[in-house]
């Protein structure tokens, strides 16, 4: 059994959900999809939340296209999709934060919802359309229970358990689930969130309650790479990762994974694999409980600190990446350092060169791979 997770650039227009639809009819043991919204909603709703203060009508008309966006692409579809609750919703909350004149973090939550909650209302009708199983819409909020720390809120995993065998389990038997990442609700009933980027932790939550063995997180790119693609040339993908390995590759920065993504897959022994809609056949790369990589995997940066992942870093590898500093006539600062990471403080001016030469070592450890 599997679970699927689907960023909001995989399900941005009309083209990208059948995509993601394809992807899920050929996956027969596919239980549960978690779907973000997509892609720039989320911006459009805290801008529509500052906009709300100083003007209802402005807020409104900033709606009004994100509203309408959504239905154009329903329209594409060539499916009916019916808003009307979720618009009144959001017309109700922008009263809400105008009248508080502050953005009160449990009300940014609610609000926060309607971004999943419009682009798996869409994905859900379509699929109910073109997929043999049964194709349930769900609310998440009927199972992913948390405490009530707004905007980050923390899963409590015995309620979610217990929720999920008595709502979901016997239903998924038979049908296909279609719910939302990101978001969950108070035992009081009041919405939260996981944090921005917090669908991939969901869809993990639901994996562990599921008894999945596998999460699959789907996004545009390939896999964990060895840096951002989007800034070093010549990253190469890597194929497998341990869950060590992988999470603090996410607490240092990369931008592919939640921080707290693998923590049920620990608890649970279960795979997740991130892989990329546009190259679905591409086998992407694996998190489990694998031997660690002797020597560096990966760089990061975050502002001034450059991070080097991989492992046995405390050892004579450590030595290398400063001497190679030290050759290159960069200036660095030991920001931190551990077995599995050490950190850099770089000055800005040097920055893309140190990345430049760091990545360049960090890929002669996988040249073997």
């Amino acid at each position: 059994m599997k679970v699927f997770k689907f960023g909001g650039s995989s399900v941005k227009d009309a083209t990208a959900m059948k995509a993601v639809s394809k992807i899920i009819i050929d996956n027969d043991d596919c239980r549960i999809v978690v779907i973000s919204a997509t892609k720039n909603t989320t911006n459009e709703l805290e801008l529509i939340a500052k906009e709300s203060i100083h003007s209802i009508p402005k807020s409104q008309e900033l709606w009004d296209k994100t509203i309408s966006r959504h239905r154009e692409i329903a329209n594409d579809l060539q499916i009916d999709c019916e808003f009307q609750d979720l618009d009144s919703e959001v017309l109700e909350l922008i009263g809400k934060f105008n009248k508080c004149q502050m953005i009160s973090s449990e009300y940014m939550d609610q609000l926060y919802s309607i971004g999943e909650r419009l682009s798996t209302r869409i994905l859900s009708e379509y699929l109910t359309s073109h997929h043999s199983k049964t194709v349930l819409y769900k609310d998440v909020r009927e199972v992913l229970i948390t405490n009530d720390n707004w905007s980050k809120a923390s899963p409590l995993i015995t309620e979610i358990q217990d929720a999920f065998d008595l709502k979901w389990k016997e239903i998924l038997k038979n049908s296909l689930i279609v719910t939302q990442g990101f978001v969950g609700v108070t035992t009081e009933g009041r919405t939260t969130t996981l944090g921005r980027e917090g669908s991939d932790f969901t869809a993990t939550i639901l994996g562990e309650s599921l008894g999945a063995n596998e999460v699959i997180i789907w996004t545009d790119v390939t896999g964990v790479a060895t840096s951002d693609p989007r800034v070093v040339e010549n990253t190469k993908f890597i194929k497998k990762l341990n869950y060590v390995e992988a999470s603090v590759l996410a607490k240092l920065g990369a931008k592919v994974l939640f921080e707290r993504t693998l923590e049920p897959a620990i608890r649970k022994g279960f795979s997740v694999i991130v892989k990329s809609t546009l190259t679905p056949s591409e086998l992407g790369s694996v998190i489990s409980d694998s031997p660690p990589h002797n020597g560096p995997m990966a760089v990061t940066t975050q502002g001034d600190i450059l991070s080097i992942v991989g492992d046995k870093l405390l050892s004579e590898k450590a030595h290398c990446s400063k001497r190679l500093l030290e050759m290159n006539q960069i200036d660095y600062h030991v920001h931190e350092q551990e077995d599995h990471f050490i950190c850099f403080k770089i000055p800005s001016s040097q920055m893309d060169k140190a990345l430049d030469v760091v990545h360049c070592w960090v890929l002669e450890f996988h040249q073997n791979e």
